[in-house]
Order: C-alpha cells, then structure tokens, then sequence
C-alpha cells in the first residue's frame, strides 16, 4: 500500500479505515498535469498583479508617503480627497489578494495532490486527503450509476464516477459525480470499479 510514502498517521488511520475490507486497488495521483495546466493562471497572474500593484502604489503612496512625514513638495490633497484616495486604495486590495492566489495556486495544487490517496477496496472506492486532519470521502458500488474516462495514449488518464442528479442550493437540477486523476492505467482502474459495483449486486 505505498506504505513508505505515506505519513504515520496516515498508516495508521488506512490500517484502521480498511481493516476487513479487501483492497484491491490504491494509488497515489499524479499531480504534475494539474500543476502544468494550473501554470496558466501562474502566468495570467503576472500582468494582474503588476497591474494592482501599480495601481495600488499611485493611489496609498502618497497617502503612505504624508503619514511618514516626506514633503510632497506642496501639493497636499484635500481632506475629502484624502478619503476618496483611501477608499480607491482599499478597493485595490482584494486585487492584489486575487493576483497572490493566483501565483500560489500551482504549488497548493501540487500540495494537494501530493497528500492524496485513492483506495479501491471489495466494498467502496476511497479518497484520503492528508493534512492537519486526514478528510475522507467514500463512494459505495450502489451509487454509481455509470463511469466515463479520459485516457491519454500513454494509459493514464481520468476516471469520473457519475452519481446521478441532485438539487443545488437554488433548486437547480445538477449531476453528482467523483473524478479521480490523473492515474496510470486508468482503463484498468476503471474495469476494477465496474467489477465491484457488479459483485455489489449479487
């Protein structure tokens, strides 16, 4: 069970989580495509943020610049001004915010998928996520209704598990579904979901 990759407590809480279940597959997914394909917004941010920030320092600059007592060579703004230049530079922040989110969001991929673990076993289909907590989601043979894959020509690819439909928070009618990816041989993976939810019949 990758055992040398995983945490302790990791170890310990899938021994536990899986004890009289028998497991027939586990993996860990690989993360670099998601990371690559997270690189496209790593470069949209770079504009963004230079942008934000510009716009941030024009604006709290000299607001900055007067509260630590640097001449402005005479030309002070008005009070009023002063609180609409306050205001304008407050309304840059969440930019900036975004445009930091951005540049992160390749490495928080990585760091996501690096504490992930996916586990078949005789009786349901598992995704771990390792972190402060270890969160699980189980999806059980009865509620799948059908998969679908997207493989790629070297076999990996990903799985999607469709649950049916439910009702979001607006009343709108949308599909459930579970996508496990990227991982190797997935047409394998797939054939192994089929045979449990199969045997679930029985």
């Amino acid at each position: 069970m990758i055992q040398s990759e995983l945490s302790h407590g990791m170890r310990d809480f899938t021994a536990r989580e899986f004890a009289g279940e028998k497991i027939l597959w586990v993996e860990k997914p690989n993360g670099n495509i998601p990371v690559l394909m997270s690189f496209g917004i790593w470069l949209f941010a770079i504009p963004w943020t230079a942008f934000a920030l510009f716009w941030e320092s024009m604006i709290a600059g000299p607001l900055f610049m007067e509260l630590l007592g640097y001449d402005l060579g005479g030309k002070v703004p008005s009070t009023g001004m002063k609180a609409g230049m306050w205001a304008m530079a407050l309304f840059g922040l969440p930019f900036i915010a975004v445009g930091i989110g951005m540049f992160l969001k390749p490495f928080l991929t990585y760091r996501k998928y690096l504490r992930m673990l996916y586990v078949l076993t005789d009786k349901r289909l598992t995704i771990l996520q390792d972190g402060r907590s270890i969160s699980i989601v189980s999806v059980l043979p009865s509620q799948i209704v059908s998969t679908s894959r997207k493989e790629g020509r070297d076999g990996r690819g990903t799985l999607i598990l469709h649950e049916g439909y439910e009702k979001d928070s607006d009343g709108d009618r949308v599909e459930k579904k579970t996508e496990l990816g990227v991982i190797n041989d997935v047409r394998h993976v797939e054939q192994l979901v089929l045979d449990v939810k199969s045997s679930a019949k029985i």
